[in-house]
């Protein structure tokens, strides 16, 4: 049709946020902005908005911030960074950078659903390492291990801390997945989107200046609080962002967003919000009597509960007892009897309301 692609017209996608339930509900726990909320005590001056008339004159603030952050993890220069359309938009330019018609694909299922769609769009071979039920759909390191070397050159993305069930896979086992997929030929992406609420030393970041073949993705939509400025970047040796700066949205980064992602970073709000949540989320899990809870760290505010009745649509009942949650159904391996939920800052009431949800399984 007038030349569009065709698996554009046929394709159905799973992304999550096209597909949000729009019945009533107290509480809203679906999508993975911060429940807290943004940063207390940040302001800006009025000039700040004069500014935007023009087009953004540089992005060395705001590396340099992102610098200076991590400068206890890795030692970064400005050429390791791109600063991308939040880490949607660094997906969507590390995959343009890699991906064409029949070219393999390793990941995780379930994963974040939109890069899955996007994998679509290439007309890629994904071939997925299922996250087991009976392991609680905890991370193998050696299943995984195993389908690398069965399929070299592969390109290799992985959400970590995993989305939907927030778990983490450790710094170790991420390092021997690069380094295997360097000796494959293999590059790969480590999407950190929910990274500032994992343990900072478990951050493939540590790993940036060592390996070549690798790209690790944050954001300031999670535990900076800043979802509604769509900022993200792309850590990565200077030959990997100089080739994907060739395919990344020019001025990805606007004058406001740079600005205020620069004060976010100043202030410690991502570490006091990860340990709320280590402290709400057990007390959370702790409380249900009949779901179950997947394989997940307890410092991460999104979690997968499921049941084993697979004719249950969870998220239904859930908007029954007041909560708004995340169909598991368009996550690759997953079905109705899952949903993934993300705390709420008012975690006395979401208990309250999970109990009542648990009432009418």
């Amino acid at each position: 049709m007038y030349g569009i692609r065709e698996v554009l017209l046929r394709q159905e996608r799973n992304d999550y946020s096209e597909h949000l339930s729009q019945a009533p509900f107290e509480l809203d726990c679906s999508m993975g902005s911060n429940p807290y909320g943004f940063c207390p005590g940040v302001s800006f001056d009025a000039g700040l908005f004069t500014e935007v008339v023009e087009y953004p004159h540089s992005d060395d603030g705001i590396k340099d911030a992102i610098i200076e952050a991590n400068a206890g993890t890795v030692a970064l220069g400005r050429e390791n960074i791109l600063l991308t359309c939040g880490s949607i938009g660094a997906i969507l330019a590390l995959n343009r950078m890699v991906l064409c018609p029949g070219k393999v694909v390793l990941g995780l299922a379930p994963q974040f659903s939109a890069v899955v769609d996007d994998f679509v769009t290439y007309e890629t071979l994904y071939r997925p390492v299922y996250l087991r039920p009976e392991r609680n759909y905890a991370f193998d390191l050696g299943e995984f291990l195993e389908a690398m070397r069965a399929n070299p050159g592969a390109y290799i993305y992985i959400d970590n801390p995993n989305n939907p069930t927030g778990q983490v896979i450790p710094l170790a086992d991420a390092e021997r997945i690069v380094s295997l997929a360097r000796e494959l030929d293999s590059f790969v992406v480590l999407d950190e989107a929910y990274g500032d609420y994992m343990p900072p030393e478990e951050s493939a970041m540590h790993l940036v200046g060592k390996y070549d073949n690798l790209a690790v993705m944050r954001t300031f939509s999670k535990g900076m609080g800043a979802a509604g400025i769509r900022l993200g970047y792309i850590l990565a040796h200077p030959a990997v962002i100089a080739a994907a700066g060739k395919v990344n949205v020019p001025y990805s980064k606007n004058e406001l967003a740079g600005r205020i992602a620069e004060e976010l970073i100043r202030h410690d709000w991502a570490g006091q919000c990860r340990e709320r949540v280590a402290a709400d989320k057990p007390r959370m899990l702790a409380s249900l009597k009949k779901l179950k809870y997947a394989e997940t760290c307890m410092s991460v505010p999104i979690t997968m509960l499921y049941t084993d009745d697979e004719s249950v649509d969870l998220c239904a009942v859930l908007e029954r007892a007041g909560i708004r949650a995340i169909t598991c159904e368009g996550y690759e391996g997953l079905g109705k009897n899952g949903v993934r939920l993300n705390i709420h800052k008012d975690i006395d009431r979401l208990i309250e309301l999970l109990s009542a949800a648990e009432d009418l399984l």
